[in-house]
């Protein structure tokens, strides 16, 4: 958990793993069993999942913890993160990298597990090597359990002849064991990626913003769609006391992500951020009130005041509707720039301009004019009871 201070207000927020699996990318006909359309690049997937990619296909999978996955040609896997990451592959090959810990791997009757890139290939029927599974240590190390005991390979390839045998080191590798080069440096340079987004993300937990504001910046540029960088980046920003930034991601993780972002209580904390602002910005408005109203208004600007209800108290809540309604309809007009309601609301309030519920054309045109409006917008409706 992580407590958070806003214009004076504390509140505790968790961070949490991503909402779930995503496809980064795909080519040719990959589908999740049964039978279901093909996969596209952005498609989200269950934490349980069964994918098959076809001939001459592939597709890259970041699982919900982190982990990645890549699926070349004819492979089949069946994927849980119920307790942690667990792959089953069924026939062709893949590789894994995981994002944390160790992951999982079974296949032809044999487990294994590894804390590093992890290239796998099965060899069956019509293969020109042994049959059995092979695979290649590409980073860190892999465990292969077996009956009787357990071997650690660190970058080498090894083959698997069955569950009960011990697996042999390889002195040189298949051909068909080898992995396109420009889908390898495409997994290699993901996965860097992603060590850089989990670096960015320790370091803001470990109360080091400033290196979490440097490491988050670069996996920005590196890749803008990233939608957890902006999400960290706001988070960021707030405990580096730079307000404006923080709004700015974090709306940007609105737009992105609006599901997730309800979850993580992400528009609360706007509502905070916006209040906070508009709350300074109003102060500073009022402290330059005289310089304000004599400077020159900001062309083609118009202002919208709340409605002033002057019939039955009960529909006072459509006075802010209605001026809503008509913000919206001026948003549309090319070249016309539309004050915040709020702001200009919030003016109203701070100079005691309301008075028994209503307010004053004049005090309302003053409240516009300190926002430099070239224009204001000003209305009553009345709804006899």
């Amino acid at each position: 958990m992580n407590r958070l201070w806003v214009g004076g207000l504390s509140f505790w927020m968790a961070s949490v793993a991503l909402a779930a699996t995503q496809v980064l990318s795909v080519t040719g006909q990959v589908v999740q069993q049964p039978g279901t359309s093909p996969l596209r690049r952005g498609d989200t997937l269950p934490d349980t999942l069964h994918v098959r990619a076809g001939a001459a296909s592939q597709a890259q999978l970041m699982l919900a913890d982190g982990s990645l996955l890549t699926l070349p040609a004819d492979a089949e896997v069946k994927v849980s993160l119920a307790a942690q990451p667990q792959v089953q592959l069924l026939s062709g090959g893949v590789t894994v990298l995981p994002a944390k810990g160790e992951l999982t791997v079974q296949s032809l009757g044999s487990v294994l597990k590894t804390n590093g890139m992890l290239r796998l290939r099965q060899c069956q029927a019509g293969c020109p090597e042994p049959q059995g599974l092979y695979g290649k240590a590409l980073s860190g190390e892999v465990i292969v359990e077996y009956t009787g005991g357990r071997t650690v390979v660190r970058n080498k390839s090894f083959r698997v002849g069955s569950a009960t045998a011990r697996p042999l080191i390889l002195v040189r590798d298949p051909e068909w064991l080898a992995q396109d080069s420009r889908l390898e440096l495409a997994v290699q340079a993901k996965a860097e990626l992603a060590n850089d987004m989990r670096a960015g993300m320790d370091a803001y937990k470990s109360g080091q913003f400033d290196k979490a504001w440097a490491l988050l910046t670069a996996v920005r540029e590196k890749s803008p769609t990233e939608k957890m960088v902006s999400y960290y980046l706001g988070l960021t920003a707030l405990e580096r006391k730079d307000s404006e930034a923080a709004l700015s991601h974090l709306r940007q993780y609105q737009r992105d992500d609006p599901d997730a972002a309800a979850e993580r209580g992400v528009n609360q904390l706007v509502t905070l951020l916006l209040t906070s602002q508009l709350q300074s910005e109003v102060k500073q408005a009022l402290q330059q009130e005289a310089a304000l109203t004599q400077s020159e208004p900001e062309p083609n600007s118009v202002a919208v005041q709340a409605f002033t209800n002057k019939g039955d108290p009960a529909y006072a809540v459509l006075a802010k509707g209605l001026a809503a309604m008509v913000i919206t309809d001026l948003s549309k007009i090319p070249g016309l720039k539309v004050l915040e309601r709020q702001k200009v609301q919030k003016l109203v309030d701070e100079l005691n301009l309301n008075q028994s519920g209503l307010v004053g054309q004049d005090n309302q045109v003053k409240a516009g004019r300190l926002m430099r409006a070239e224009k204001v917008l000003v209305g009553s409706f009345g709804v006899q009871p």
